[in-house]
């Protein structure tokens, strides 16, 4: 299994299964005002689907991409192996779809009970770089105050 960027997937569909998930509008705390394009949401979400793809243990190839359709927050998932489309779809549940021009089409609403499920797969998220990160940045603009203060 090896997640790939979504130029080389998802522009063959012939060649791929898709899965579509549908943010809903609970997910995640729900839309907020100071992220009006919610990314922070979309970007959530799509980190959840690659660590249940990772998780999963999948035998092929697989690519993720978040995206904003007609007011819609969606996340796309290809992958290439039929066993790998059938164990992410007993995961996420959803229904089948028309699938054309893709090999399986599988869609599902992304809601805070569909998020634990794929929670009890994926489990949490990494945020020990994040964390650090966030807090050298603190630190930097303190100092800077500081430095700025002093003038």
């Amino acid at each position: 299994m090896a997640r790939i960027v979504w130029s080389d997937l998802g522009t063959r569909p012939g060649s791929a299964f898709l899965i579509v998930a549908e943010i809903a509008a609970d997910f995640g705390g729900g839309p907020t005002a100071d992220d009006p394009f919610d990314t922070a949401r979309l970007r959530f979400a799509a980190n959840l689907m690659v660590r249940t793809c990772t998780q999963s243990k999948l035998g092929g190839d697989f690519a993720v991409q978040p995206l904003r359709d007609s007011g819609a927050l969606l996340i796309h998932c290809a992958v290439t192996e039929p066993a790998d489309f059938a164990r992410l779809c007993e995961i996420v549940g959803g229904r089948d779809h028309e699938a054309t021009p893709w090999r399986g089409l599988r869609r599902f609403l992304l809601d805070e009970a569909r998020h634990e499920t794929l929670l009890a797969v994926a489990g949490p998220p990494d945020s020990r770089g994040a964390g650090r990160r966030v807090r050298a940045a603190r630190e930097r603009e303190a100092a800077d105050r500081q430095q700025w203060g002093r003038i």
